[in-house]
């Protein structure tokens, strides 16, 4: 039996598609790192660098925005488990952000663990669970980051902007 990380990781979460053009003008689909990724004018090298930055700026600021009934959701087909799976010169693989990911959405999630662990609560329903949450945090985080451009078509052109909007958070 897999434990819950394990059963979490193999999910592919959604996103709202009202955020699709974020994607296309912050990262870039199938992965472009280094001279390329600066070349394509990309913020972020892969989809998930954008959806993981999204999830933790939602988490910060505090920012749970589940995403409408009626929202048509797509997602970039990309299992949990394979985002950062390749380690290169550029950087490390992401096995310890998916951890952090993990803890983050389990303190955030009304999950039962004593049921679960019992066996009263399905596995699957928890998973489900912590998705949904994860998909909110992410939806309130493109949120904001579409707030920023809205606010400053420009603003994503300074090297440090990302940071900057966690560093934000951190004041208030």
């Amino acid at each position: 039996m897999k434990n819950l990380f394990e059963k979490w990781k193999e999910k592919i979460p959604n996103y709202s598609e009202v955020h699709k053009s974020l994607f296309d003008s912050l990262s870039q689909k199938f992965g472009a790192e280094g001279e390329k990724k600066i070349n394509l004018g990309k913020n972020f090298s892969t989809n998930y660098e954008l959806y993981t930055f999204a999830f933790f700026l939602g988490l910060y600021k505090n920012e749970f925005t589940p995403i409408s009934d009626g929202e048509k959701k797509t997602n970039f087909r990309h299992a949990i488990q394979f985002w950062g799976s390749k380690s290169s010169p550029i950087r490390k693989d992401f096995t310890n952000l998916q951890e952090n990911m993990f803890i983050a959405l389990v303190a955030k999630t009304s999950i039962d663990l004593v049921a679960l662990e019992k066996g009263e609560l399905d596995e699957d329903d928890a998973v489900k669970t912590l998705i949904k949450t994860m998909e909110s945090y992410t939806n309130g985080g493109l949120i904001l980051i579409k707030e920023k451009l809205e606010e400053n078509p420009n603003y994503f052109l300074q090297p440090t902007s990302f940071l900057n909007m966690i560093l934000e958070t951190e004041k208030k």
